[in-house]
């Protein structure tokens, strides 16, 4: 694919975005993202094939992003906690805000019963990033520090203990604790996580 497409690809996805995010899935038409972008609708229909398969590239591009909050140094020397705490920081603040947090409205508002959107924005969305979490969990740098018998099951743990009611509260508006706060709380959640994985507690 030339580099000029790509470009004009990536404008028309970004542009969507905005507009996915300001108007809702239904109030957005291929003809006002026309309008925005310039080309044509036959454009976007060659690109995208229709105003769904432009969606599904908005949610790859968006959720794609993500996934540089997934990146952990290898070195066993780093800590644990550390990394975690560096992790949950950027995580929580990613998913509960937009574009991540609007798009995760949209899908659940507008196709909820549409099992191909759902199942497309779970791959690439939370499945994907349970993948990348467990990859880490699963290395030398965590298991020469901690005991985690099951990583996967360990991912789902600290996911839930990192989120807490965060998201919930975003979902409805509301805003995030400050800088200082949020910090705290995160700390809190992988010390207790540390203390569920770390050798001395496995064993009792």
């Amino acid at each position: 694919m030339r580099p000029s497409t790509i470009e004009k690809q990536k404008k028309i996805i970004e542009i969507a975005t905005v507009l996915f995010l300001e108007q809702g899935y239904r109030d957005t038409s291929l003809d006002q993202i026309v309008q925005h972008c310039g080309g044509s609708k036959q454009t976007l229909y060659r690109y995208f094939s229709s105003k769904e398969g432009l969606f599904k590239a908005v949610l790859a591009h968006n959720l794609e992003s993500l996934e540089g909050v997934f990146s952990f140094p290898e070195h066993p020397d780093h800590p644990v906690d550390a990394c975690l705490v560096h992790f949950g920081l950027g995580y929580v603040k990613r998913l509960c805000s937009n574009p991540v947090l609007g798009l995760f409205r949209i899908v659940s508002a507008d196709f909820h019963q549409d099992a191909d959107i759902t199942d497309f924005f779970l791959a690439n969305g939370p499945e994907n990033q349970h993948h990348h979490l467990a990859s880490y969990l699963k290395s030398e740098a965590v298991t020469q520090q901690l005991t985690i018998p099951s990583a996967n099951q360990a991912c789902t743990h600290l996911l839930a203990m990192l989120k807490q009611n965060f998201f919930y509260l975003a979902l409805l508006g509301k805003s995030l604790p400050d800088d200082e706060q949020l910090t705290l709380q995160i700390r809190q959640a992988v010390d207790a996580f540390i203390r569920i994985y770390h050798p001395t507690h496995i064993g009792r």
